[in-house]
């Protein structure tokens, strides 16, 4: 669960001259299974957002902008589930790069909600989006990079050692180019509406 105390650890790596590029992921057996739901939506917030009608969204939404927003890059390492909020996590990432075995998903469109992060067709076309919005089937990790979702698998025991050869060589670019560059991408999605 990225809570307050993650953000911190983000904001700080942000900051800090040596580090060019974080990585996030997860401990134990899966990426995420989610959100802590509680039976209470308006139980304590890890950071302030306002109230009313769709607070719960809207706080798990900016928490999403705040990393899309973090001046250096940060890479989703998938293994295992990634579920829910757990997919919404990795795809507020710059980049992601999954077991071929993880899988990925947003069952609660089964009997809950829609993901808070609208990233489906963004991400994966009208028909992809469809077919997961409809079902709340997983997808494998192979199956994420064939319809965008992630940048590439790898098996299971090659994954971290993939991520950390990729993150070596973003800590290459001058931290202030790929900043830029960054931005710069993101700027294009939000100009397209995302």
């Amino acid at each position: 669960r990225l809570c307050a105390g993650r953000f911190a650890a983000l904001e700080a790596d942000a900051v800090d001259a040596t580090v060019h590029v974080t990585i996030v992921r997860g401990a134990g057996q899966c990426f995420s299974s989610g959100y802590d739901l509680k039976p209470a939506a308006a139980d304590e917030r890890p950071y302030y957002t306002a109230g009313g009608d769709g607070s719960w969204s809207r706080h798990v939404t900016e928490g999403w902008v705040h990393i899309w927003d973090l001046a250096k890059p940060v890479i989703a390492q998938v293994h295992g589930w990634c579920l829910a909020g757990g997919s919404e996590l990795a795809v507020a990432c710059d980049l992601v790069y999954v077991a071929e075995d993880a899988q990925i998903g947003y069952p609660a469109v089964r009997s809950m909600a829609p993901p808070d992060n609208q990233y489906h067709t963004w991400l994966m076309g009208m028909r992809a989006a469809m077919e997961l919005m409809l079902t709340g089937d997983a997808i494998s990790g192979t199956e994420a990079v064939r319809l965008g979702f992630a940048n590439r698998a790898f098996k299971s025991e090659d994954l971290e050692r993939e991520v950390l050869a990729m993150a070596e060589r973003i800590a290459k670019v001058d931290p202030e180019i790929a900043q830029f560059n960054k931005r710069l991408v993101h700027r294009q999605m939000e100009a397209m509406g995302l």
